[in-house]
């Protein structure tokens, strides 16, 4: 042994007994977890460093034969495992986590032993026997779960659809087969449907105080002895992003208890408001409803060569829903209302349109109230001295024209319902087209 040699094996030996010494008292309990307060080591041979905290840890460590070198570091207030992962981080090393023990390999040897180990398992897949395997989809559709499930599959796998029975085709190893099976297992569940009911209702804007609703206002009152009205969570969204906007929606709630049915009625009835619309519809969690009502307004256009194209453009009040079944078994509402008009100009004809998007929360059977398009209509009447304002010519002499300018308001009513009981076990294909 040459001088150099056992100097290096006299400072080894003293830094490890002075970690020992600098342990903290916790380690007479035995305790793994304890802190080190102290952990230095100078020019020290990993082996030695790797052994020490096996020891403190109480684990096994095994280390490969080329995980050699001297070791230079200090740590504070650490345990044995942050310890180690430091060491392997800041040499190159990678601690693997194995049954019973902890296995420390150079970082380059374990990307190495990982590739090949993963062309080992590419290369005995290519050897096993593709298997065949029908899966039955009761209640999704066969194309949609394809586009699932194809990740899952191998380089070798395959899948198909049979759309006359809805039926997937998988043909892969017998392991990804298994994956597949209760992956459509899971997925493959009754969708729950909620069916939306909307009235679409054109009131005099005097008259909604009447109806019992204020859009400024977050208030609780009482309409009669037994009915109480409540707003809540109003919010108004500007039509385009400009400083005069087309028009707005306000967005509002009503609650439990307030009888939606009995108060329509009564304006309809005094003349002061009208249904436009009363639509129902049914569709399934997370799909689109749509509802609309108006026309189709035909618009002459050129194509290339010259020849005239007619295209149809849709006009009218259109509402777009599309429901959410949450885990409270609220529902959340993405709601995407529209009101369009048309006038005629020299160039042709304008389409003017003012929609909104927004999201609303409410529970099962509560009421989501869209609110904010007016317009306005001018309202001509002639007055004037019974019997002589009726005289041909001099009529006009005894009696004079009276212009009021009414404002109406397009108030939209959606409530959704959760579907349950034998309704919600009705044929899949449900109605999501326009109801007109």
């Amino acid at each position: 042994m040459t001088l150099k040699t056992l100097r290096s094996s006299i400072l080894a030996a003293a830094a490890l007994l002075l970690v020992f010494l600098s342990a903290p008292t916790v380690r007479a309990q035995d305790d793994p977890n304890a802190p080190i307060k102290n952990l230095s080591f100078q020019n020290a041979d990993i082996r030695t460093v790797l052994g020490f905290l096996a020891d403190y840890g109480q684990v096994n460590i095994v280390t490969a034969p080329d995980v050699q070198g001297n070791v230079t570091f200090s740590l504070k207030k650490v345990n044995w495992r942050q310890a180690l992962d430091i060491v392997c981080k800041t040499y190159s090393l990678t601690a693997v986590d194995e049954a019973g023990y902890i296995r420390i390999t150079p970082t380059k040897s374990y990307l190495d032993e990982v590739t090949t180990l993963e062309k080992h398992k590419f290369d005995k897949e290519k050897m096993v026997e593709l298997s065949t395997a029908v899966m039955k989809i009761d209640n999704a559709t066969a194309d949609e779960l394809a586009k699932t499930v194809t990740p899952l599959l191998s380089e070798r796998g395959k899948v198909q659809t049979d759309k006359r029975s809805n039926n997937l085709i998988v043909r892969d190893v017998p392991a990804n087969i298994v994956k597949i099976e209760k992956l459509i297992t899971d997925l493959d569940k009754p969708t729950r449907q909620i069916r939306i009911s909307a009235q679409m209702i054109e009131v005099s804007t005097t008259a909604l105080q009447e109806l019992g609703i204020d859009w400024t206002l977050k208030t609780s009152r009482t309409v009669s002895a037994k009915e109480k009205y409540e707003t809540t969570s109003d919010q108004t969204l500007n039509v385009g992003n400009v400083s005069k906007p087309a028009g707005t929606f306000t967005f509002t709630t009503v609650q439990d208890g307030w009888n939606l049915a009995s108060k329509i009625s009564a304006l309809v009835s005094d003349g002061k408001g009208k249904i436009v619309a009363h639509p129902e519809i049914t569709t399934v969690d997370n799909k689109e409803a749509r509802i609309q009502m108006g026309q189709k307004i035909p618009i002459k256009q050129f194509d290339q060569s010259g020849n005239v194209v007619i295209t149809f453009e849709e006009v009218g009040s259109l509402l777009k829903v599309t429901p959410h079944i949450t885990s409270e078994n609220r529902i959340l509402m993405q709601l995407k209302p529209e009101r369009s008009s048309y006038d005629y100009d020299p160039n042709g004809v304008v389409i003017k349109t003012s929609n909104a998007e927004t999201n609303v929360v409410v529970e099962n059977g509560q009421t989501a109230v869209i609110g904010g398009l007016t317009t306005q209509d001018v309202l001509s009447s002639r007055k004037g001295v019974p019997v002589l304002k009726d005289i041909p010519f001099l009529g006009y002499l005894f009696s004079y024209t009276q212009k009021k300018v009414e404002s109406r308001d397009l108030i939209i009513f959606v409530t959704p319902t959760i579907v349950e009981g034998s309704l919600a076990n009705s044929p899949r294909g449900t109605d999501t087209q326009d109801k007109k």
